[in-house]
């Protein structure tokens, strides 16, 4: 395998879900870059931003540094996020999660965030439904933005998910694709086009070590909840506060608007 022109990008994915509805959500930061005279590992310097994040969030939100983010803790007031030792309430708690997710362009780069989303209604995708679907769109939209930077990938999943791994050295092998014009030159309506990009095996990394995985679970909870508005799917605090309107705070430069074909561009992909 030849070392693409633009270097390697490392991507995380988490998910949040209930019985209706599925969303994954990708993070792509990048490891290996190109600055002549030679090539950096320019990995530490996302790494140093993020914990910088999590620094100023202590000093301005008093979330504690120690604490693991997560999505719908946050937003319930749970996860004895305040100094580590007790709750917001949820009307603080909602807020914090705006100006947490409202600060991510400190640390993702531009384009980077794709998001997929299913239901259990779904019309199946090549056959497949709700987690494996999700996953399957997700691997589309991480080649062609791969294609699109000219880098090789890495990828790292939360742990506990072994199905994950699965689906993705299968997606290594064969990744079957539609064309946005309807069909292929070789008259064919899809084509196979693998991640061929991605250098070595699905990766499992625990959650708690790293702040780039919190990042996809704080997203992929925010997508869940718009996803769930948009189906009147809302418990009622959460209307109350309006959190199907959470993930319009994520900057709009780091998402990946083109992942998603048709309106709305916000980067989540709906496989309904």
């Amino acid at each position: 395998m030849r070392l693409r022109d633009g270097g390697i990008d490392v991507f995380y994915i988490d998910e949040s879900h209930d019985q209706t509805s599925y969303v994954m959500t990708a993070v792509a930061i990048p490891f290996l870059r190109f600055h002549d005279p030679s090539w950096h590992i320019v990995w530490p310097d996302t790494f140093d931003k993020v914990k910088t994040w999590r620094r100023s969030m202590n000093k301005t939100l008093k979330v504690s540094t120690r604490r693991e983010l997560h999505g719908h803790k946050l937003a319930s007031g749970r996860g004895k996020y305040l100094r580590g030792k007790f709750n917001f309430d949820k009307p603080k708690a909602t807020a914090i999660y705006r100006r947490i997710l409202a600060a991510l362009d400190f640390v993702v780069p531009d384009g980077s965030i794709i998001s997929a989303a299913t239901r259990t209604s779904s019309v199946a995708l090549y056959g497949q439904t709700r987690l494996d679907a999700c996953l399957h769109a997700l691997f589309q939209r991480m080649r062609r933005q791969c294609v699109a930077r000219n880098v090789n990938a890495i990828v790292f999943f939360d742990q506990g998910h072994p199905e994950y791994r699965r689906l993705y050295r299968r997606a290594q092998v064969y990744l079957p694709t539609g064309s946005a014009k309807g069909g292929w030159a070789s008259g064919d309506f899809t084509k196979s086009l693998p991640l061929d990009m991605f250098t070595k095996d699905g990766n499992e990394k625990d959650s708690k070590l790293c702040p780039f995985t919190q990042i996809a679970d704080l997203v992929a909870y925010a997508a869940f909840l718009k996803i769930k508005a948009q189906f009147n799917e809302l418990e009622p605090w959460q209307a109350n506060y309006n959190l199907g309107a959470l993930y319009d705070e994520i900057p709009h430069n780091t998402i990946n608007v083109r992942a998603s074909n048709v309106g709305p561009r916000d980067g989540i992909v709906r496989l309904f």
